[in-house]
């Protein structure tokens, strides 16, 4: 690749945090910080997917909720 273009408080940021979290390189620090990132983004997508397919089921869920409840109270009726 070659090398990045960074301001120097950039520069001081990335050394800063390479120190703190004793990373001996700074390619180090950029191989853990897109890790980080990664998982960061992966996690995002699979909450936004999840929300997703609740969004789609919930009033499937709820028809078969209505439909399901007067069962429910002619049962609960019937034991008691």
């Amino acid at each position: 690749m070659g090398a990045i273009a960074v301001s120097k408080d950039e520069e001081r940021r990335i050394e800063r945090l390479r120190k703190e979290l004793k990373i001996p390189t700074k390619s180090g620090l950029i191989r853990v910080a897109l890790t980080a990132l990664e998982r960061t983004t992966e996690e995002e997508r699979l909450r936004r997917e999840i929300a997703e397919s609740v969004r789609r089921c919930a009033s499937a869920d709820r028809r078969e909720n209505l439909e399901l409840a007067p069962a429910a109270v002619v049962r609960r009726a019937a034991r008691g």
